[in-house]
């Protein structure tokens, strides 16, 4: 098997491993993973899809993806981060679909569990740039994952900062809310944004400051 983590639980759970060896062919074939399904899945694979989710369930576990919950419009099924959605209803009141633009009300959405590459993926891709961000470019830069730089002059959506950064996006926001509190620079209405996208913008070099801080916070140890 490509993965080590497929092979090693295979051998933990022998009533598994032939839904193992199928998976571990897929993902390796795919190269990474992005909102999966695990239903879809499985009937793409033609095993039981009870087995699938008991091997992505312990393939998070074991760190090789990640799981995540989505809610999915009711009339096309496009997905959207939970967190996501909850955080633009904040903000609007109202979240619309960005594919069929029906407003997601609770007898519309649906609730799912998907999941994609973790940190014990292997292969390691440069982050997709889904703001439109020009200033993504394969270099180093401070604070930044190694094959990554920004634009310090650029504004950006505080999601799209929490992306690359690898802080949480909510924590993230509340800080740049206060920040807006008490500063007239380094920020703006984000004035051609889409449906799902954030009301502000902000400079990074006027608030680097703020994610250096939460990025030292989320990495110190629990006491």
């Amino acid at each position: 098997m490509f993965f080590t983590e497929c092979a090693r639980l295979s051998e933990r759970h022998p009533n598994l491993a032939a839904a193992f060896q199928k998976i571990d062919a897929q993902l390796h074939e795919m190269g990474t993973a992005e909102v999966i399904r695990v239903d879809d899945f499985a009937s793409f694979l033609g095993i039981d899809p009870n087995q699938a989710a008991a091997v992505f369930e312990k393939l998070a576990q074991e760190k090789l993806l990640l799981a995540e919950e989505m809610v999915e419009c009711g009339d096309c099924g496009m997905p959207v981060l939970r967190t996501d959605f909850e955080e633009v209803l904040e903000e609007e009141d109202e979240y619309r679909c960005t594919s069929c633009d029906r407003p997601f009300t609770d007898k519309l959405i649906r609730s799912i569990t998907t999941y994609r590459s973790g940190e014990k993926w292997r292969k390691i891709s440069i982050p997709i740039d889904r703001s439109g961000d020009p200033c993504l470019r394969e270099t180093s830069s401070r604070s930044v994952p190694s094959n990554v730089t920004l634009d310090e002059e650029a504004f950006y959506t505080h999601f799209r900062l929490a992306e690359i950064f690898g802080v949480p996006k909510d924590a993230l926001r509340k800080r740049l809310d206060r920040y807006r509190e008490h500063n007239l620079n380094g920020w703006k209405e984000n004035e051609d944004r889409r449906p799902r996208e954030p009301r502000h913008l902000y400079r990074l070099k006027d608030i680097r400051g703020i994610i250096d801080e939460l990025r030292a916070s989320s990495q110190r140890p629990a006491k």
